[in-house]
C-alpha cells in the first residue's frame, strides 16, 4: 500500500458547492475542471485526483472528514469500501461517533482540576514570574503572618 494523497472535505465541499455552481450555468467538465484547477490552485494529476475524489465524496457528504487516494501491490489486501479510478484506490473517511459535548450525568469529573476556583483570579504583572522586589515582600508577608500564628 502506498499513499498517493488526501482531501479534506473542506476542500472537496468547496470544490462541490464551485461544481454545482459552474454546472448551473452551463459549463462543460472540462471547463469546471480548468475552473476548479485555477481557484484551487491544482494542476496534472493533482486536479484529476481531486475531481475523481469529488465524485467519491459526493455519494455521502454527511460526517465526511477526507478522502485518502492509495495505490496496492500485488497481493496486498485493498478495503471493501475502497472506489478504484484509473489504478488508484480512493477510501472516504468519516468523523466517527457523535460530535456534540458529552451529556451531563450529575457526577463531578474524576479527572477535573480540584480546587482551582478557589485560586486568585487577578492579572499577572509579568509573564516572567515575580520580579526580586515582589518576592520580597511575599517572603515578608509569609513571615508577618508566621509571626502573627505563634503568637
Amino acid at each position: 500500500m502506498k499513499a498517493v494523497s488526501e482531501f479534506p472535505a473542506h476542500t472537496l465541499l468547496k470544490g462541490l458547492a464551485a461544481k454545482a455552481t459552474l454546472s448551473a450555468e452551463g459549463k462543460s467538465e472540462e471547463e469546471i475542471s480548468t475552473s476548479l484547477g485555477e481557484t484551487l490552485k491544482l494542476k496534472d494529476n493533482r486536479l484529476k485526483y481531486f475531481m475523481s475524489a469529488m465524485g467519491v465524496a459526493e455519494t455521502n457528504t454527511e460526517n465526511l472528514y477526507r478522502v485518502r487516494l492509495f495505490t496496492y501491490g500485488e497481493g496486498e489486501t485493498v478495503p471493501e469500501k475502497a472506489v478504484l479510478i484509473d489504478e488508484v484506490y480512493y477510501i472516504a473517511e468519516f468523523f466517527s461517533g457523535a460530535t456534540g459535548p458529552k451529556p451531563v450525568t450529575g457526577k463531578p469529573d474524576p479527572k477535573a482540576r480540584a480546587g482551582k476556583k478557589d485560586r486568585p483570579q487577578g492579572p499577572k504583572s509579568s509573564p516572567w514570574g515575580l520580579s526580586p522586589e515582589e518576592i520580597a515582600a511575599k517572603k515578608e508577608a509569609s513571615a508577618r503572618a508566621a509571626a502573627a500564628k505563634t503568637k
